[in-house]
């Protein structure tokens, strides 16, 4: 543990502590002759406790006023699971229902309420995995860095609750997500969960640098399709491949060819994202290793606790001080 001090120039007060072996703070007493008075090696221990009770106390007083502190500090832990970027679609397309199928009720249930959902509860069941969001519609938002404390990972779904704007650009969104795992060490299965209901058309050079940023940092990909109950299949291959609206096939057929580990999903209504969900979180389950940071830790409390224990035993001492001599 690396110990440091906020305020370290209030130090200096510790030289105060050398005052009660100087002088002393009790009450002399005349006697007749000193030369009558026994030892009393008991009265010399008291009082050598007390005086080290009055330098303790001030000298923790003098630390505590300074703020130590721990430093922030990683540990290595180990678990089962996966490193998973939550790379979610903001485009206007997911404030739409899933043609009124919803589980449970009559009530309706937007694409993006249900995906949030079901992933804060993905999110809750995954207690050793590190977890990052991105959100996307014509460009790319960062959310969440790669993260093990659950209540900011939740707050960051939460965050994606207002209605969905612009139109689906996939490939900023799947680069920024690709830029969380740059640079580390693999500790882990890497992921990113790809949650969205369309898609749109990847230039040749950009489809180039992905597909180089998937096998560098060996990310798999899981694509879960929000897909419109009348809405094409990805492995439905248009009969037209000059047309564009069709940019989900081609997508789905590019991702093919990565070279990585690629999963996708069609879900058309809650019931099939929740299973999507639930197969993901079946598959990623091997062996994790990760480092853990823990935040800086004030020990002025302990020094403060300490000072007071020490005035404590003085005010005893006091109490039970003699103004005069027996008779």
């Amino acid at each position: 543990m690396s110990l440091a001090f906020l305020q370290p120039w209030l130090l200096a007060l510790s030289l105060l502590a050398v005052i009660p072996f100087l002088r002393t703070g009790q009450k002399a007493l005349t006697y007749s002759s000193v030369a009558l008075i026994p030892e009393d090696r008991l009265s010399r221990a008291v009082d050598w406790l007390i005086r080290c009770a009055a330098a303790a106390s001030i000298l923790c007083l003098a630390i505590g006023l300074a703020g130590p502190y721990a430093r922030e500090q990683w540990i290595e832990k180990f678990g089962t699971g996966a490193h998973i970027v939550l790379l979610l679609d903001r485009s206007s397309s997911m404030n739409d229902n899933f043609s009124g199928r919803h589980m449970g009720g009559g009530v309706y249930e937007s694409k993006s309420a249900a995906a949030r959902r079901m992933l804060s509860q993905f999110v809750s069941r995954r207690q050793d995995d590190l977890f990052a969001m991105i959100a996307f519609s014509a460009s790319p938002i960062y959310v969440l860095p790669l993260t093990q404390d659950r209540a900011a990972i939740a707050a960051a779904i939460r965050s994606a609750g207002g209605r969905g704007h612009g139109l689906t650009n996939i490939a900023p969104g799947l680069a920024m997500a690709l830029s969380q795992f740059a640079g580390q060490p693999v500790t882990g299965s890497r992921i990113i969960l790809l949650v969205s209901d369309g898609a749109a058309r990847i230039e040749e050079e950009t489809r180039e640098q992905l597909k180089h940023a998937f096998r560098e940092n060996q990310v798999a990909l899981y694509w879960i399709y929000l897909r419109n109950p009348t809405g094409a299949r990805l492995a439905q291959k248009p009969k037209n491949l000059a047309s564009g609206t069709t940019p989900e096939y081609f997508l789905h057929e590019y991702f093919n060819t990565m070279g990585v580990p690629y999963r996708a999903y069609e879900a058309d209504n809650p019931e099939a994202l929740k299973r999507a969900i639930a197969d993901v979180e079946r598959l990623e389950n091997r062996p994790l290793r990760y480092l853990e940071k823990l935040p800086r830790k004030d020990l002025s409390g302990h020094c403060y606790a300490a000072a007071l224990l020490g005035v404590v035993l003085l005010a005893f001492a006091k109490a039970g001080e003699i103004s005069e001599w027996p008779a």
